[in-house]
């Protein structure tokens, strides 16, 4: 047995919580601390002799779809690294795995045969099984910090984007600049598109302005069926002069449609976007799209403490921590046809 492991089983804690204390971590109940400062004093170690114990740092799993390509520039990339990040600071370190294919039961399980001590999950709502499988994980008591979707029928730690608020302020900004007939072009599956389809229904109720059905696209996956579609919506009598794409990945089909069409952007048409920042765009409309960029990095910096206190205070209630955006106008949007 290491002297960590001692240090542990006298203080009746684990061993990450021993290392936090003598790494003087601000995550550990004072009660634990004051039991493992006693048990090292029995014991008589000193805190470099535990530091030196090659298994010292506490584990956090992330479970995240990154898909066939991992890309530099993305959501889940900036999810790791604030994660990563914020546990380095406090001595442990992150177990990562890959949920394409529903593989979340079994890295989950992994995980915590390795013991995690607390799982952060980016998921889509909606899959199969999805809810029982966090139940199960709820019920076996590992915390957990869902990052933005949240899933219906389950009450746990969530950090996400103001999404609704995001949508909002994009069709605003297009009212600024004398558009209403504003169409939107959206999946309709997840959370967070649901409620950027809300955001957008609420400005425009809210500025008393009526669009037709046919000015809400709504698509399955990130594209399929978009383009021919969009076609029907852009060359109807009164076509809309502005469109909200709610996902980047559907930009380049929209972006298709319009070269096709021989609508200019921002001249006959303008784009308003989410997380443009994270878009994988050809040099021609790298920073093109005016949009409300969400920080992967601050979200997974935020779960990660979340955990640290549900770890501090075991009967915290469930917390929704919802961030704000960052609008940018970019070169996609413009005033009006006959402004």
């Amino acid at each position: 047995m290491s002297k960590l492991d001692e240090v542990a089983k006298l203080a009746g804690v684990s061993k990450s919580t021993v290392s936090r204390v003598i790494n003087h971590s601000d995550t550990v109940s004072a009660q634990s601390k004051q039991k493992v400062l006693e048990a090292m004093q029995t014991l008589q170690f000193q805190a470099q002799e535990l530091k030196r114990s090659s298994d010292s740092s506490g584990m956090i799993g992330l479970v995240l779809p990154f898909g066939k390509q991992i890309m530099s520039q993305s959501f889940g990339i900036d999810l790791l690294v604030g994660a990563e990040e914020k546990a380095f600071e406090n001595d442990y370190m992150i177990l990562i795995g890959n949920s394409v294919g529903g593989r979340e039961p079994q890295l989950t399980a992994k995980m915590m045969q390795r013991g995690a001590e607390g799982l952060i999950m980016l998921i889509g709502s909606g899959k199969p099984g999805q809810k029982e499988h966090l139940n199960n994980l709820q019920a076996q008591g590992m915390p957990i910090v869902l990052v933005d979707q949240k899933v219906d029928g389950i009450e746990t730690h969530l950090v996400r984007g103001d999404n609704f608020m995001g949508a909002v302020t994009l069709v605003e900004h297009l009212f600024g600049l004398g558009h209403e007939r504003i169409g939107i072009v959206s999946p309709n599956k997840h959370f967070t598109h649901k409620e950027r389809i809300k955001g957008y229904r609420y400005a425009l109720m809210d500025k008393q302005v009526r669009v037709p059905e046919r000015y809400e696209l709504f698509v399955e996956g990130e594209s399929a069926g978009i383009e021919e579609a969009l076609e029907r919506m852009l060359t109807g009598a009164e076509r809309p002069t502005a469109l909200f794409v709610t996902s980047p990945g559907l930009l380049m089909s929209v972006m298709s449609v319009l070269n096709r069409l021989e609508l200019r952007v921002p001249e006959q048409i303008s784009i308003v976007t989410f997380d443009e920042v994270y878009g994988n765009f050809p040099e021609e409309y790298q920073d093109m799209f005016t949009s409300i960029n969400q920080s992967g990095k601050q979200m997974g910096g935020m779960a990660v403490e979340l955990l640290f206190q549900h770890s501090r205070s075991p009967e915290l209630e469930y917390q929704e921590i919802v961030l704000p955006g960052k609008f940018t106008a970019r070169r996609s949007t413009g005033p009006a046809q006959g402004m």
